[in-house]
């Protein structure tokens, strides 16, 4: 049985893990970072992991504790948030355990990270393997004995995906992308260009809907039966039925994708599509809508905001105000260094330090 430790165990992607590991699982985690903030949600994970068995302790020295460790799964933020997190635990875990400790990843941070990561973690004999998830907090709270459990994006070492499938399989779906320690974080991404060409899609159909049927007015059972039949098409997307539903059907336009986290992964997907030479037709539609959720987060400073609130301000008597931020902050400046230099500046001071967009080696032995 693996002996792990969990960073981040109280958000809505790992939280869950305290209920669906059990006693006599493939794994038991045997402390949990906890730093004390407070929440109804928080509180639940809190007794989930209690109930599992694990401690929870308010530093990253406790949560490595002796060093009785195979790993520590960690599931925090982007890049900016994660570099420090990632280079601590790898001192602790170098320092205290035998043989060779692994860190689980499952945030979602850039390509370019992983690489930067294991290189660091291999020279500290740790081994680093990034996981991402995607399904959202609904996909995580099913599992993996459910079919629309959350999807493990896993990749890198074999050997070490190899002993972590049997706990992987009980969290959610996982698929082994091969030994690149970064195809994970690519896949993705790939997946967020799908999410956000999606989401961009459907709320121009929603915000033409309006001119067209609904004298400029959003929401309504009407455009609600419109578009989930219109949506059984040839066009459709999940990004109705998870996403701008709840707006039109129910005017929640503040659950589901939290922009201040989408709009970084839509920069380290346009970052991506650009490193690999793809066309500016593929780069150019993330940076629009990465500027569009930063708008959503100038408009709405005190939030929260999900990504599908952008339907709101296509249409027409709300148009030229998100065309002015975006034509002011280089959506249409000549070249992409220029377009994906000027969306992270547009950002708000705190969500553009998690991005740290270009991540090398010394950043973590900095």
């Amino acid at each position: 049985m693996l002996r792990l430790a969990y960073v981040g165990g109280l958000g809505l992607m790992a939280g869950p893990a305290g209920t669906h590991l059990k006693a006599d699982g493939p794994a038991k985690v045997v402390r949990v970072h906890d730093r004390g903030t407070p929440g109804e949600q928080k509180e639940t994970f809190r007794d989930g992991w209690r109930s599992h068995g694990a401690e929870l302790v308010g530093t990253f020295d406790a949560t490595v504790g002796d060093g009785q460790l195979d790993g520590v799964v960690v599931c925090c933020g982007k890049n900016g948030d994660d570099l420090d997190i990632i280079a601590e635990l790898t001192q602790l875990l170098h320092e205290r355990c035998s043989g060779q400790p692994f860190i689980v990843h499952m945030s979602t941070v850039s390509a370019g990270f992983t690489v930067s990561a294991e290189t660091y973690c291999k020279q500290h004999n740790v081994g680093y393997v990034n996981y991402p998830l995607t399904g959202g907090p609904l996909g995580a709270q099913l599992g993996g004995g459910h079919p629309n459990g959350m999807l493990i994006l896993a990749s890198g070492d074999n050997d070490l995906y190899t002993q972590l499938e049997p706990t992987l399989l009980v969290l959610g779906r996982p698929k082994y992308y091969g030994e690149s320690v970064s195809a994970g974080a690519e896949t993705k991404l790939i997946g967020q260009h799908l999410v956000f060409n999606g989401c961009t899609g459907i709320c121009t159909g929603a915000a033409l809907y309006a001119e067209c049927f609904a004298d400029g007015a959003m929401g309504g059972p009407q455009q609600s039966e419109y578009f989930d039949f219109l949506n059984g098409g040839a066009g459709g997307t999940r990004q109705w039925d998870v996403a701008l539903s709840k707006g039109v059907k129910d005017a929640d336009w503040n659950s589901g994708f939290m922009v201040h986290h989408a709009v970084v992964d839509a920069i380290y997907a346009a970052k991506l599509a650009q490193e690999k030479g793809l066309p500016r037709l593929s780069v150019q539609p993330m940076i629009n809508i990465a500027l569009a959720f930063s708008f959503l987060l100038q408009k709405f400073p005190d939030g929260p905001v999900a990504t599908h609130a952008i339907a709101r301000e296509m249409i027409a008597n709300a148009s030229q105000e998100l065309d002015g931020f975006m034509t002011a902050n280089g959506a249409y400046a000549p070249d992409i260094d220029t377009c994906l230099s000027s969306a992270i500046a547009s950002l708000p001071p705190s969500v553009q330090e998690t991005v740290l967009l270009d991540v090398s080696v010394s950043n973590f032995a900095a």
